[in-house]
């Protein structure tokens, strides 16, 4: 019985000593608050650039961790038509489900299903993307299928036709969803007759004929219309030669890719309605964004991340969210486009009679940003946040390539991120005031509201002319 006594002491006054050490340790660990970090510096690893006999140019990022290798191709093409729009997203589609003459689509798909591979192909009206991932054992089969429906796509028939029947499909049911509508018609309003405003139709989806997927293979792709990357388990001299092999048959050829026109400095205040039988209402109020290349682009990041952009902890979330209740999804974006324009929106998803006081909570707090402006507190938290979620753009040696192919296409100096970092931290809550009272239009915002004017809370002409969008007519 006293042995056992003494061991319960023991115990005891080994857990008191632990205590005691580990209380005389928590005195001398700051709080976390008050931990100072060194600087985050994103560097891209080193990259080699590459140009292969055929006149292709890219970037080549060798990683041995593991036996993979990925590819990815990028072609410049341009908008067709606007009485066969569409062409570019059915010859995206057709061209990867259609194969080539030597892999036609079930042969390739067997063949890639086999290998534990993958090709894709997708873009958009700018860019066509053919993407590569597989093992490295498999790289040469699987190179000989990329490089042959790149170059050979055989756009069958019957494929046209099941790509086109699914458009129409999609353009059939493009009224079915208000978040959707809501976008779509949004993009229209800020855009107009310009080419970021088109849209397809049944008559162009109608219009486009297998003859008009052929012509864009042969007016874009071509080696010297290209840039590629290429990230994995390969050494340069290697894969350098394999690309020459399986593109030595590409020819070159004199592609004229036109500029986007400018847009017009367009900032006039217009209400906008579109009715759908639902009991809510879903708004969009914004204007024109950014390109690119301005200089004030990092500093309107951050005014947007502030003023809706930043989740809960921003602006329009926490008054028309978290204090007000009005709204499940709301907030903001400022897009920049590098080369014409973004565009800029406040959102809110909320019942249709309380549209009109979320709508004016939206537009005081632009107002606020205006005048008000933000804390320095609160810059410092948006800062912090976007450079600690740079790190996550170069979680892999496929995203750093993918980035550089981006600039390169973009025509961006390809340490765009790295300046980014460097503009971020040297933001102040007066550049961020400075910024919004320049790019922020509170007072010209194209309003669009979709649901039933029938339940809403006021009518939308209390706050102007309404122009009504008739979706039957779409």
């Amino acid at each position: 019985m006293k042995r056992h006594i003494v061991t319960i002491f023991l115990a005891a006054l080994m857990i008191l000593g632990s205590a005691s050490v580990v209380a005389a340790q928590h005195v001398d660990r700051p709080h976390p608050r008050d931990l100072i970090y060194p600087p985050l510096r994103v560097k891209t690893p080193e990259v080699s650039e590459i140009s292969l006999n055929c006149g292709l140019d890219g970037f080549l990022l060798e990683d041995h961790e593991i036996p993979v290798v990925n590819v990815v191709l990028l072609v410049k093409t341009y908008y067709p038509e606007r009485s066969k729009y569409g062409l570019n997203d059915m010859a995206q589609w057709v061209m990867r489900n259609g194969g080539s003459q030597r892999w036609p689509a079930e042969k390739l798909n067997d063949e890639l299903e086999f290998l534990a591979a993958d090709i894709e192909v997708f873009g958009g009206d700018l860019s066509t993307m053919v993407v590569l991932n597989c093992l490295k054992k498999d790289l040469p089969t699987v190179l000989d299928i990329f490089a042959d429906l790149v170059m050979n796509p055989a756009f069958p028939a019957d494929k046209v036709e099941m790509r086109r029947q699914t458009m129409l499909e999609e353009l059939r049911r493009q009224n079915d969803q208000p978040r959707q509508v809501a976008n779509r018609e949004f993009n229209k309003l800020i855009y107009g007759d310009h080419l970021y405003g088109w849209d397809t139709s049944p008559a162009s989806v109608q219009a486009i004929t297998r003859e008009d997927l052929l012509a864009f293979h042969q007016q874009y792709f071509h080696p010297n219309n290209a840039i590629i990357g290429i990230s994995g388990d390969v050494e340069q001299a290697e894969i350098m030669a394999s690309l020459d092999k399986a593109f030595a048959q590409w020819p070159a050829a004199d592609v004229v890719i036109p500029e986007i026109p400018a847009l017009s400095e367009s900032f006039n205040a217009n209400h906008n309605y579109a009715f759908m039988d639902i009991n809510q209402a879903y708004m969009m109020l914004g204007h024109q964004g950014l390109n690119a290349n301005n200089p004030d682009r990092c500093a309107v990041n951050v005014m947007n991340f502030i003023l809706g952009g930043g989740s809960f902890t921003s602006w329009i979330t926490e008054r028309v969210r978290s204090d007000e209740g009005l709204a499940y999804s709301t907030g903001s974006r400022f897009g920049a486009d590098p080369f014409a324009k973004g565009t800029f929106y406040a959102f809110a998803q909320t019942k249709a009679d309380a549209y009109s006081r979320a709508m004016q909570l939206m537009i005081e707090q632009m107002d606020r940003m205006r005048t008000d402006g933000p804390t320095e507190e609160e810059v410092r938290k948006a800062v912090d946040s976007y450079l600690n979620s740079q790190v996550f753009d170069y979680e892999s040696k496929a995203q750093v390539i993918q980035r550089l192919v981006s600039l390169r296409f973009e025509g961006r100096p390809l340490d765009t991120p790295q300046r980014d970092m460097e503009a971020y931290a040297k933001l102040t809550a007066a550049d961020i005031r400075r910024v919004a009272q320049k790019y922020l239009h509170p007072d010209k915002l194209t309003v669009l509201v979709v649901g039933n004017e029938k339940l809403f809370d006021r009518p939308l002409s209390d706050f102007g002319k309404v122009n009504v969008i008739d979706l039957k007519t779409e």
